[in-house]
């Protein structure tokens, strides 16, 4: 048996489709699921830009860096963190890069260097220290606390597209058959 997809599966598949009829009778369509991200994207502008992000959309990168330079920016302030305007775009810009790849460049990884002519690993990367991804303390430093309550920040974010979507079509779908059913009386 399969597994039900998920609004974010579905909203995958409907940013590629080439179908997007509207009709009344279909519960669910690709028109159906893109318009209920559209209205989810209304309350929250980073959670959908996130999830347009991750499904390949670069665009939304230079969205999501403006939303987050503005919310670190405050959260600085209540942090008592000296921060100004271009260094919290900055901040945002790399935790934003760093989230979609915190990769360790040394040892691509693997947690370990891979020994040379071979598939095998051997001593554990002193740059990740047997992570496997680059670490965000090292990254930022003094700003690390900061850097650390955006990329938090950004999966609770994440996590709030999907169920906010299904709201939002709950209510459209329920507009839609009233009108579907005005339509036939």
């Amino acid at each position: 048996m399969t597994e039900p997809l998920t609004i974010e599966d579905r909203y995958s598949a409907a940013i590629r489709s080439s179908n997007l009829k509207i009709d009344p009778r279909t519960k669910r369509s690709d028109s159906d699921v893109l318009g209920a991200m559209g209205l989810a994207a209304r309350h929250f502008p980073l959670a959908v830009a996130l999830q347009r992000l991750f499904l390949g959309d670069n665009t939304a990168a230079k969205e999501i860096v403006e939303i987050l330079a503005d919310d670190v920016w405050k959260k600085a302030r209540g942090m008592r963190i000296k921060l100004n305007r271009v260094q919290a775009y900055d901040l945002a810009r790399a935790s934003v890069a760093w989230h979609r790849n915190p990769t360790c460049t040394a040892c691509h990884g693997h947690g370990a260097t891979v020994i040379p002519g071979t598939k095998t690993l051997g001593v554990v990367c002193t740059s990740c220290r047997g992570e496997g991804r680059t670490s965000l303390a090292k990254l930022f430093k003094d700003l690390a606390p900061l850097a650390d309550w955006l990329v938090a920040h950004m999966e609770k974010h994440q996590a709030m597209a999907g169920p906010e979507a299904m709201k939002q079509l709950a209510g459209y779908l329920e507009l839609k058959l009233d009108c579907a059913a005005a339509e036939k009386s």
